[in-house]
């Protein structure tokens, strides 16, 4: 009996030792498996994963200081949701007809635009503006649907197959308030911003018997005209954004200067490098042309210079770049229209290469998000035509002026 367990366990011993043979005589080796990782904790309802370090896409001037919306719940309470208030974009749309009947003449409805930054809606949510008539008496409705603004995400306000035929002729100061209701979480409808525009009338380049009874309707945006914004922008450059009456950025040029002397403009190989690029990234014009009695044809338009060679910090590739963070100080943005000096704009820079907050935007509840700046601006010249110099006390951002700003600037 005992010689049989011997014999036997020499067996095994055998064909263990083939297995392993065979199994060493095959590509890789013995199967590698895989590791017992610690067990994965049950999520907690409502918990968010971690942020993955993705890039969030740059804020607006204003936008208040937040999360990233990814870390937090993905149906944010309506408390939560703010709007920017530099992106609100109040503009009558003039139509060829009135209250449905097309008798030459003509009236118009509102249409609003603005941002959130929080983006998209959450599940259920639905944005909509009611606009009031001078007098407070209720108007019209606004359904909101999301569109690109700015080249980033936004609502549009305004259906012309919805509003023609409650088109108005009157003009004055029509109070309007953005809202949000949400249906699925059971809570009253909230309101976001209540602002006012003040909205005029010109007659139309048209030429008639008829000509008499067609208005062009426009909301006067003077009021922005004195408030200009200062940001370092996503790749580290300088960036500043103001206002003009007239066409967009057609014949601007923006020059920066440190101590006196321009900065960022170099000469190599035989060409000149640093200018600006300046182009408009709001622009409000009327949706019928406006006549000889509009300064300007009733056009604002909100212009963002970039210097692509003024930057925070040395840039080794590129020794020619001015870097802000090396030269702290004072500086000062001349803007040139057709060859003629019209804007300037003041800000200091601390050493570590950013702009030196003044404290106007934190101050009125906007947030000073990403080193954006808000500043009086310097308007020189006639080129905007005549415009209320007075207006930013009582009108900016549609009824909301800002406290401790002062133009024109000392």
């Amino acid at each position: 009996m005992r010689q049989r367990l011997i014999l036997a366990l020499a067996f095994l011993t055998l064909a263990g030792f083939g297995f392993q043979t065979t199994w060493a005589q095959l590509p890789g080796g013995f199967p590698r498996l895989p590791k017992l990782g610690k067990p994965k904790a049950t999520p907690t309802p409502g918990a968010q994963p971690a942020p993955s370090g993705e890039t969030q896409p740059a804020a607006e001037p204003g936008a208040p200081a937040t999360t990233n919306p990814a870390a937090a719940s993905p149906h944010p309470q309506p408390e939560s949701i703010t709007i920017h208030k530099t992106r609100i974009q109040f503009w009558p749309y003039t139509v060829t007809s009135y209250q449905g009947n097309f008798n030459d003449v003509w009236s118009w409805f509102p249409t609003v635009k603005f941002t959130t930054p929080l983006g998209p809606l959450p599940s259920g949510g639905q944005y909509y503006v009611e606009v009031a008539q001078p007098g407070g008496a209720a108007w019209v409705k606004l359904k909101c649907v999301s569109t690109v603004i700015g080249g980033g995400p936004g609502f549009e306000c305004g259906d012309r197959n919805e509003l023609e035929k409650s088109g108005t002729l009157a003009t004055g100061v029509f109070p309007f308030a953005i809202k949000m209701r949400n249906p699925l979480e059971g809570t009253p409808e909230k309101t976001l911003f209540t602002g006012k525009a003040k909205v005029e009338k010109v007659l139309s380049d048209e030429v008639g018997p008829q000509s008499a009874k067609k208005f062009v309707y426009y909301a006067n945006q003077d009021w922005n005209l004195p408030i200009g914004h200062v940001y370092i922008d996503a790749d580290d450059k300088l960036n500043v954004r103001f206002w003009i009456r007239g066409e967009g950025a057609g014949g601007l040029e923006a020059h920066p200067f440190y101590r006196g002397e321009e900065v960022g403009s170099y000469q190599k190989h035989g060409y000149q490098y640093g200018g600006a690029s300046c182009s408009s990234d709001i622009e409000y014009q009327p949706t019928r042309s406006a006549g000889p009695g509009a300064p300007q044809k009733a056009k604002w338009a909100r212009v963002n210079c970039a210097f692509g060679s003024v930057v925070t910090k040395p840039a080794k590739e590129v020794p020619e770049w001015h870097a802000l963070g090396a030269n702290p100080g004072e500086y000062e943005i001349k803007v040139l229209r057709n060859k003629r000096l019209v804007r300037v704009l003041k800000f200091s820079i601390g050493p570590d290469g950013k702009i030196v907050d003044n404290r106007i935007a934190s101050n009125n509840g906007m947030g000073s998000w990403d080193n954006h700046i808000l500043m009086p601006v310097t308007i020189i010249g006639d080129q905007d035509g005549t415009w209320d110099k007075n207006a930013w006390k009582t009108e900016a951002f549609y009824g909301h002026p800002l406290t401790g700003f002062s133009w024109p600037p000392q």
